[in-house]
């Protein structure tokens, strides 16, 4: 009799075992699992950011382009409202100088470690949203007619902003690169002018940030 009580007890003891195991198991996989997920939304957030900057480089260029050749170029206010500038074909082929002033206090700004002092650039443009510019190509992706899993997509990419300013940095050589068939041809350099573009993508209001840094030469 005290035999089957043992062996009932010893049973029982297992099954508690048993079970705080499997507890602990379930336990650790759903914190492993939530890790994860974490893991890879921040993953997913920094890539789709630096995406961003990528952008905001692009525009950049395109600004300072556009400003050179006297076309029409986007305009960021201060609010973040965007609008498409007038042509100034009068100021065509005419390098813009450092006429704005920097706001040093932007996340952009203290993103950039190399920069020391810099208070005059050609243009400081910042809250630029990053859906505007891939609007269009969402609604020829079939958002005329909007899903719930649409309006998702729309708010997340609404959270991606970007900023840019750009630096009139003096002269700097210019390659004219090209080919001719004529023997002893060579490249042909002339002086130019170089800006330097800083760019960022931000996040979430400023809970990732993107900087990233070009170098462009204007001819002239």
């Amino acid at each position: 009799m005290n035999n089957k009580n043992n062996k009932r007890g010893f049973a029982l003891i297992l099954s508690i075992v048993l079970l705080l195991v499997m507890s602990l198991m379930g336990g650790s996989l759903v914190v492993i699992a939530s890790s994860d997920h974490r893991s890879n939304n921040y993953t997913d957030h920094y890539q789709q950011t630096f995406y961003v900057a990528e952008t905001a480089l692009l525009e950049a260029e395109k600004y300072l382009v556009n400003t050179y050749l006297g076309l029409k170029k986007r305009e960021i206010a201060s609010n973040g409202d965007e609008s498409l500038g007038p042509a100034d074909p009068a100021n065509k082929g005419k390098h813009p100088a450092n006429s704005n002033t920097a706001d040093n206090d932007s996340v952009c700004y203290k993103s950039f470690k190399n920069i020391i002092n810099l208070t005059d650039v050609f243009v400081h443009h910042k809250n630029g949203s990053f859906l505007n510019i891939i609007y269009p190509a969402l609604i020829a992706s079939n958002l005329s007619d909007p899903t719930d899993a649409d309006d998702k997509e729309v708010d997340y990419l609404d959270k991606f902003k970007y900023e840019y300013f750009i630096e009139n940095v003096g002269n700097a050589d210019f390659t004219e690169s090209g080919s001719s068939i004529a023997l002893g041809s060579l490249d042909v350099i002339n002086r130019g002018t170089a800006y330097r573009i800083y760019a960022c993508g931000i996040y979430d209001s400023n809970e990732t940030v993107i900087p990233l840094e070009s170098l462009v030469v204007l001819p002239g």
